[in-house]
This record gives structure tokens, sequence and C-alpha cells, in this order.
């Protein structure tokens, strides 16, 4: 198992390419369907990063604890599996805070639950989901070589 500070390194890499992904995927599809992020008007500007910034927390932790390193000796079945868990948590994360914030901004609970049902059948969801999914498979892959770097004549059964 790597040691704390390199699940650490490895998952703020994979949380960073999370993030680009989001963002560079949220660019795409606004632009190809001429829409914004957030449909509704009455959400704030501030509101779709802030619920990805704590999705992508949520990431980092999932990313970095001590069970996620051992997904990759349990095989690709375990992988796509846990990467799909994943993925559909940082969207579930990411949906429960654009909400709570509407909630905070506005003081009605209808608001929370409209704008969730708002943001959840669109393509931006999707986007959320496939970040997720892509940085969790490519930490996996990382992963997998476990072992550092040595040279031939560091080897250790000689």
């Amino acid at each position: 198992m790597p040691s704390r500070g390199l699940r650490y390194g490895r998952s703020v890499f994979a949380t960073a390419l999370f993030v680009a992904l989001v963002v560079a995927g949220w660019g795409f599809v606004s632009l190809l369907a001429e829409t914004e992020v957030v449909a509704d008007p009455d959400v704030g500007p501030i509101v779709a990063p802030v619920s990805v910034a704590v999705s992508a927390v949520a990431v980092l932790f999932a990313l970095a604890s001590p069970r996620w390193s051992t997904v990759t000796g349990r095989g690709l079945g375990a992988v796509l599996g846990s990467s799909a868990v994943l993925a559909l948590g940082a969207v579930a994360v990411q949906l429960a805070t654009l909400g709570l914030l509407q909630f905070v901004a506005t003081g009605r609970l209808t608001a929370l639950l409209l704008v969730i049902a708002a943001q959840a059948p669109t393509p931006f969801t999707i986007v959320v989901v496939g970040a997720a999914f892509v940085s969790a498979i490519g930490l996996s892959l990382i992963g997998a070589g476990q072992g550092g770097a040595s040279w031939p004549w560091e080897k250790d059964d000689e």
C-alpha cells in the first residue's frame, strides 16, 4: 500500500483532472447547446463553481482513502465498479451542494428541490459523471504500478 503522502499526491492530480474535465466539458456543452450551465436565472453566478469545488473536495478525499489504493489489486471489475460509484457520488454531491446553496440564497425549500430537478437531467450532469469516472480510472491506472522506479543493480533479491 502506498504511503499517505503518495496517496494524497496522486489524488490531487486526479482531482485536478476532474476539475479540468468538468470546466472544459461544461464549456463545450454550453457552446454547442447555446445554453447556460444553470438555466435558472435566479441561481447566482457563484453557485455552480462552488458546487464543483465541493464535489472536487469529495472526490479528493474519496480517491485518497486507503481503500481506493487496494481497488487496483482486485481486478478490472472492481476498478470499473468503484469508479462508477465514485462518479455517481460526485454528481450527487455536486447537485446537493447546488440545491443547498440555492436554498441558502433564497430561503425557500422549494428552490432547493427545483434547482436540483432542473439541473439533474441536463448534459452538464453527464459531464460531471464522466469527468469523475475518467479521473478515477486514471488514478487506478497510475496506482497499478505500486513500486517505484529502480535501476537493475538496486534489486533486493541478490
